[in-house]
């Protein structure tokens, strides 16, 4: 398995969570915690290539 992102992509990533955690203003709060994670992982390995919080 390959990373395909760069480890600015995925700080900013990081990032954008710390603020929502703060904020409590999720796009997704129909999402489970599960379903968060393999969406992430599906984007940092580049099996979708749509980024998993930005339109």
């Amino acid at each position: 398995m390959n990373i395909v992102r760069t480890d600015q992509e995925i700080w900013d990533l990081l990032n954008q969570c710390a603020e929502v955690e703060e904020t409590g203003s999720s796009n997704y709060p129909g999402m489970s915690y599960e379903q968060g994670i393999k969406v992430a992982i599906e984007w940092i390995i580049g099996d979708v290539k749509d980024h998993p919080i930005n339109d």
